[in-house]
């Protein structure tokens, strides 16, 4: 049996049958969408951990279709022995089949580009849950969500370059992954990065797998290698 620590924020997991009907006790008006899930094997998202989970459950999200431009979001807990199976996000290299025809050049582009620098994005949100389901989740209004995690500081500053160049192309957001699973939005980083009064006391919202707070800049770069 997997320990909760092993589950991060984005990662995948398949709930056993036991969680299902749990799951759809607590959510009877929303059963029908949840049996289709279910008998669909698609998996739920991992969530940042509520205040009051115990170490033996996971916080999980599900995101439902669409409908009539309705996001339904479901936030339950499950108990860690009844995830079946569990991976991280999927890559972009997987995911971006399912992008529209005008954004599949500028991805394969920023794939190529992204391996030849040892940079591996993945992808959640609208186009993570389209290509696991098959169902229409991207709109023309839809970002395209991607996660990367630097191993050093080099590779921060590579991986923030291709996301700012795609940008001018592509309706990027995403985060970046620091050590101990503290994850910044890219584009705030990358704002901050270009403020002239920037300075090494300045302070970034920080997500992890239980809170949301502000972090020295500088307290994360040096949890990274320089090199």
């Amino acid at each position: 049996m997997e320990q909760t620590e092993q589950f991060h924020r984005h990662d995948l997991v398949w709930l056993a049958h036991p969680a299902w009907d749990m799951l759809i006790q607590q959510q009877p008006a929303l059963a029908a969408q949840l049996r289709q899930w279910q008998q669909a094997e698609w998996p739920a998202v991992v969530r940042r951990r509520d205040g009051d989970a115990t170490e033996h459950e996971v916080c999980i999200g599900l995101a439902l279709p669409p409908q009539q431009g309705r996001k339904i979001r479901v936030a339950a807990r499950v108990p860690v022995q009844q995830i079946s199976a569990h991976q991280p996000g999927l890559s972009l290299s997987t995911a971006m089949a399912v992008a529209g025809d005008s954004a599949q050049e500028y991805l394969q582009a920023m794939q190529r580009d992204a391996q030849q620098q040892g940079i591996r994005f993945r992808v959640y949100g609208s186009l993570a849950m389209q290509f696991l389901t098959g169902v229409p989740y991207m709109t023309p209004q839809s970002d395209i969500d991607l996660l990367f995690r630097p191993s050093d500081r080099q590779q921060l500053r590579l991986g923030l370059a291709l996301l700012q160049r795609y940008r001018a192309w592509l309706p990027l957001d995403g985060e970046i992954i620091f050590p101990r699973e503290q994850a910044v939005a890219w584009k705030e980083w990358a704002t901050a990065d270009t403020l002239v009064d920037a300075h090494a006391n300045q302070r970034v919202l920080v997500k992890d797998s239980q809170t949301v707070r502000l972090v020295n800049r500088q307290e994360l770069l040096d949890s990274l290698p320089s090199t």
